[in-house]
């Protein structure tokens, strides 16, 4: 027997900002950066807001998306990829934007 599983969507409103940081990953030059939820349109579900993105660094549309809980109080994460430290070009750069 074969059972289906219902999927839910999920809106950016399920993620709130105080809580939770959204981080796009370019998949063509590895660029990263927390996304402006400011720009995004209300009720986008999570599923297709990497097609809402563009990298600021090389231009392409082809993101990863990953949501991280940052908890009730939204302290700070510091994701440093490639060695980079705080104050390095790469804390500094835009924010992957529609």
């Amino acid at each position: 027997m074969t059972e289906v599983l219902a999927t839910t969507t999920n809106t950016l409103q399920d993620f709130p900002p105080e809580s939770f940081t959204l981080l796009a990953f370019c998949e063509a030059c590895g660029h990263s950066a927390a996304v402006d939820r400011s720009r995004l349109p209300p009720g986008l579900s999570t599923q297709s807001l990497a097609s809402h993105l563009r990298c600021h660094e090389c231009g392409a549309r082809a993101a990863a998306i990953r949501i991280v809980y940052t908890g009730a109080g939204g302290f700070h994460v510091g994701a440093h990829y490639g060695g980079s430290q705080e104050g390095d070009a790469a804390d500094r750069s835009p924010p992957l934007t529609d």
